[in-house]
């Protein structure tokens, strides 16, 4: 407590936050078309009320010290309103969601009121609180007073929780979704006004058709411009007429077709007409982003990237440091779907969906009356597919959002109306398959591919883990050609040079090789006359070889693939699950050998057997059985030990994560010292990638002990899940080429150079 005051956060005064919280969540409901009713205002107001108590007041004052200020909040809520949802967002708003069946039953039947009413004692009541008390319609002079006796309480809880635990799987989907949305609005609000003290401006959807018609001029000289812009039109005007309402809807077109154009174009068209909330267009990977987002940008104004780095991603709610937790928290908001136009990853609208963190579900409310866009959702796992299809129809039924899933290779993950007046089939055979068996190494296969032309042809070899990538790179290298490489061990930065230098060589028509991961799949739009894919899912496949002469320069490309491994090991099963592969096995026994028009029939049956061996049941159990604590991973192999890892290309990246880690202060201009946060975190993220934490303790030992001992500030580690690569380890450990090295690989590299 300071000069009599009782504080929220420093420099804030709690009945302020409050208020402010309340209205900056009106305001963003109002804006996606959202009632908030009277409980859900009272909780808003309640939701940090426990910060009143002298405890916590004095942790503010000396910076130290711990106060779990968010279950006595709830307490409140819960009395209040009588609601264990609007209770269970309040005591989770710092860190995460529980079961509803289990944790939160157990914690609400285990909360002794007699043992705690010493707490509430303490809360006092001041000058702000009054003003609390006659917003809820509240005639009271102590906080104390709205707490019921212990009987009374034991009533609420059998009334109020054991009911809402006990409800049946179709009751509890839709108090999943009644739970998440009210939670993402207290999140976000409860951020905001705690950064800026009051919303970010929200800005309107706008388009620039005429530009759009001068890119697509500029592409006449494309000999398949005709053919792509009669596509395009087919879509649209079938779009018009098609696209009335929020629903779910399919676009299915064939590599190089020019569907992100179209879907964008189609998109946008209909969230006008509708007067969607807003554009969220979703990518299977961060190096995509950028790529498309300019693409958008082509037409489209206030258009956003949502970078992924891995910063502040805490679970915990009073085990941290106040001021830490504030930070972290503060950096978190920096990736909020505030804009009209949000371009964002597959990963990211995962966590926004079903991760049961408080700062991942911040942005779920934004799907609110909004138009949503599924590129290449094939890299869903098939075991998420009923569950990701379940929750699509119901928040298009019930947040009237819009669902557009496009690719060539479409799963069957939600019935949906199509786009395209009718299936579109590409002009010409463009490449033919051929299947080398299993199992082979890499070297062999760099021997095949060497007798096939593929040093003297434009090739492209796509492999399964970073690892191979990084041996057939080497191996290639071997062979006197020095080949390009992606992965996601490279920055976006990085990335997005290696695909400029390759577009300029296809321009020109000069030599050019790449070796990557499966980055290269899909929405990039690069052409090789070889391609080579280690096994995979056989829609994998297909999308790699739709990069295979995929606009017709050659007559007829050769896309071959062949299961790699060494030491008796598949490198396919370290990343694919077994069904999966067995599938992909099964096509290949029966068709050796195959060319593109086989496709649409061979990835029809593909994965109509798929869906019927598949277990498709968890993530959509865990909506419908109350278990909302638990997170289905958006991909199997996802390695839950991952740190960041940043790039320090000029120098000053300990200047910049100290300036993001600084709240706003009170001389600031709040609008623009925001904006200027979000500009670093931009920064930090093009050069930012995610590596397992095994490597980097294996870098900072070795490092310390060996190869450069001389050389000891070449990697450091300045945080629990934050490394840093130095400029002399540029080249290193980290090399602009390739990539992140890990140890192991980077011995073999020396050998070679």
């Amino acid at each position: 407590m300071k000069d009599g005051q009782i504080y929220s956060h420093p420099h804030k005064l709690l009945d302020k936050h409050l208020q402010g919280t309340l209205k900056i969540a009106e305001e963003i409901a109002l804006s996606c078309g959202i009632e908030l009713n009277e409980k859900a205002k009272n909780a808003l107001l309640l939701h940090d009320i426990a910060k009143a108590h002298p405890t916590f007041q004095k942790m503010l004052l000396t910076g130290r010290g711990k106060f779990g200020h968010a279950e006595p909040s709830a307490v409140m809520v819960l009395n209040l309103t009588r609601d264990l949802l609007y209770t269970e967002a309040v005591r989770r708003h710092h860190s995460r969601l529980q079961n509803m069946p289990s944790e939160v039953w157990k914690f609400w039947n285990e909360w002794e009121l007699d043992d705690n009413q010493r707490l509430f004692r303490c809360l006092p009541w001041w000058t702000g609180a009054n003003d609390i008390a006659l917003a809820m319609q509240l005639d009271i002079q102590s906080w104390y007073e709205l707490l019921p006796n212990q009987d009374e309480w034991e009533d609420i809880i059998t009334d109020v929780v054991e009911k809402t635990t006990d409800e049946s799987g179709q009751a509890m989907q839709f108090d999943w979704l009644k739970l998440r949305s009210f939670f993402s609005i207290l999140v976000a609000s409860d951020r905001m006004d705690a950064a800026i003290g009051e919303r970010l401006p929200l800005n309107k959807l706008e388009t620039d058709f005429a530009q759009l018609k001068e890119y697509l001029q500029e592409k006449k000289d494309d000999k398949l411009a005709e053919w792509r812009e009669g596509v395009r039109k087919g879509v649209i005007d079938h779009a018009r007429l098609v696209l009335n309402k929020p629903s779910i809807y399919t676009l299915t077109l064939p590599t190089g077709a020019g569907k992100t154009i179209a879907g964008l174009q189609a998109a946008s068209e209909f969230a006008q007409r509708s007067k969607a909330s807003r554009i969220i267009y979703v990518l299977p990977y961060v190096s995509l982003v950028e790529q498309n987002a300019d693409i958008a940008r082509i037409f489209l104004r206030n258009v956003r990237e949502d970078h992924h780095l891995a910063y502040g991603n805490s679970d915990t709610d009073t085990e941290k440091e106040y001021e830490q937790k504030n930070n972290e928290d503060f950096i978190s908001f920096f990736r909020y779907w505030q804009e009209p136009v949000i371009i964002t990853t597959l990963a990211k609208l995962w966590e926004v969906l079903f991760s049961p963190r408080a700062n991942d579900a911040m942005s779920f409310h934004s799907l609110y009356n909004a138009v949503v866009i599924f590129d290449e959702p094939q890299a869903i796992p098939a075991n998420s597919w009923l569950g990701l299809g379940n929750t699509l129809e119901m928040l298009s039924s019930e947040l009237n959002t819009t669902f557009i899933l496009m690719t060539a290779t479409q799963p069957e993950i939600a019935k949906g109306t199509e786009l395209a007046p009718n299936p579109v089939i590409f002009p010409a055979i463009r490449h033919k398959f051929h299947w080398l068996g299993q199992r082979i190494t890499i070297e062999e296969l760099v021997q095949f591919m060497v007798k096939q032309g593929a040093l003297t042809n434009s090739s492209l070899f796509v492999l399964n883990t970073r690892k191979s990538a990084l041996l057939m790179w080497i191996e290639i290298r071997k062979k006197g050609l020095i080949p390009y490489f992606l992965s996601r061990w490279m920055t976006p930065l990085d990335r997005n040079h290696v695909l400029q230098e390759i577009k300029t060589k296809e321009k020109n028509r000069e030599l050019r090789c790449l070796v990557s991961t499966q980055v290269i799949e899909a929405g990039i739009d690069l052409d090789f006359e070889l391609a080579f894919r280690d096994l995979g899912p056989m829609d994998s496949i297909i999308q790699v070889a739709g990069r295979c002469n995929r606009h017709c320069t050659k007559e007829l490309g050769r896309m071959f693939i062949a299961e790699l491994g060494e030491k008796g090991r598949s490198y396919a099963t370290q990343v694919y699950d077994s069904v999966l592969l067995q599938q992909t096995r099964l096509i290949f026994q029966k068709f050796n050998e195959f060319d593109e028009s086989l496709t649409p029939q061979i990835i029809a049956d593909y994965y109509g057997a798929i869906s019927s061996i598949v277990d498709n049941s968890e993530l959509w159990g865990n909506i419908t059985e109350g278990r909302w604590g638990e997170y289905v991973s958006l991909f199997s192999n996802y390695d839950q030990n991952e740190a960041m890892l940043i790039i320090d290309y000029d120098g000053n990246i300990d200047t910049k994560i100290e300036l993001l880690q600084q709240p706003v202060n009170k001389g600031e201009d709040k609008l623009t010292a925001v904006k200027k946060r979000r500009q670093l975190y931009m920064e930090l993220s093009r050069c930012s990638i995610s590596v397992p934490k095994k490597y980097l303790d294996e870098w900072g030992n070795r490092c310390g002990a060996m190869i450069f001992s001389n050389e000891p500030d070449i990697i450091e580690q300045i945080g629990p899940e934050m490394w840093v690569v130095r400029q002399r380890g540029i080249g290193k450990i980290y090399r602009r080429d390739i990539g992140f090295v890990p140890a192991s690989i980077w011995d073999l590299l020396f050998d070679i150079e």
